[in-house]
């Protein structure tokens, strides 16, 4: 697992941790690492949370949490980093709503959030992101369970979505 004492390294930049069978959670002391300008930990075994600790990271250009076995919500304190050019957290198990706070990434040209359990609603500040929409390269969202209406920026864009648990879709025969 990756161990609390990663939190001393302070001066720490760059941190690729991708492809290691890494088991257990993301420590909360990741957050001592403001210097951090890219943190990738794809491809292991992670489990639990995002840290909301890791919206200390205000230095994040590059952040690749993808491919794990995270689970919970992805926490509002995403919006504090600012400076993120790619979000990737495709193929977890995150659950919960996309939080309004991600129209605060304005940097953002890529955000692959995928094979999720993503529910309810895509908050409007979504569009507020200068992403190539059309473009798989830039933006992923398909197989969630993200509910309509969409935002009219993506609402092309959604792919497959499991909209059974929406409480304005009616399944059809």
């Amino acid at each position: 697992s990756i161990p609390s004492e990663i939190g001393n390294l302070s001066n720490l930049d760059y941190l690729d941790l991708s492809y290691n069978e890494f088991t257990g959670s993301i420590p909360s002391e990741i957050g001592n690492l403001v210097n951090l300008e890219s943190f990738n930990i794809y491809n292991n075994e992670i489990t639990g949370n995002i840290p909301p600790e890791i919206g200390q990271l205000s230095n994040l250009t590059y952040l690749n949490l993808d491919f794990n076995e995270l689970s919970g919500t992805i926490p509002p304190e995403i919006g504090n980093l600012t400076n993120l050019n790619r979000l990737q957290l495709m193929g977890n198990q995150i659950t919960g709503t996309i939080p309004s706070e991600i129209g605060n990434l304005t940097n953002l040209t890529r955000l692959w959030i995928q094979g999720n359990q993503l529910s309810g609603v895509v908050p409007e500040s979504i569009c507020d992101l200068n992403i190539n929409w059309s473009s798989s390269i830039s933006f992923r969202i398909y197989n969630n369970e993200l509910c309509p209406p969409y935002p009219s920026c993506i609402e092309d864009e959604m792919g497959e979505q499991d909209t059974l648990q929406c409480p304005n879709c009616i399944a059809e025969d």
